[in-house]
């Protein structure tokens, strides 16, 4: 599960810093703006099964592998890195991803300590 460093830092490059990055279980969150669009795990890209990837995936000569990015997780669609060469279809692909996204859940506000807890 692991992800190379170099590896990460290499899609930010292809993207020239449109896409920023939080560690997360072992891999990487890839956000466009507050919102996720992917994440990296085992050395590749993983983008959830939605129907507003599926045009940009019929680009390709051949469909990716859906695989579950982690043992017990649902199925994403695995997009190897010798599929990142082209920043303009994996832009588009993030942004598709990062679009169909529900918002982010605004954090409950953490009750405030009684003085019997400090």
């Amino acid at each position: 599960m692991p992800v190379s460093p170099d590896l990460e830092l290499f899609l930010r490059e292809q993207l020239q810093g449109r896409v920023h990055s939080r560690p997360m279980f072992g891999g990487f969150g890839l956000y466009l703006g507050e919102k996720p669009a992917g994440y990296l795990f085992n050395d590749a890209l993983y983008l959830r099964r939605l129907p507003a990837l599926e045009p940009l995936l019929d680009l390709l000569p051949e469909r990716p592998p859906a695989e579950p990015p982690v043992r017990g997780a649902q199925p994403y669609w695995r997009i190897e890195p010798d599929l990142w060469e082209d920043p303009d279809w994996l832009l588009d692909l993030l942004r598709a991803a990062s679009e169909a996204a529900p918002a982010r859940r605004p954090r409950r506000p953490r009750r405030a300590k009684t003085p019997a807890e400090h």
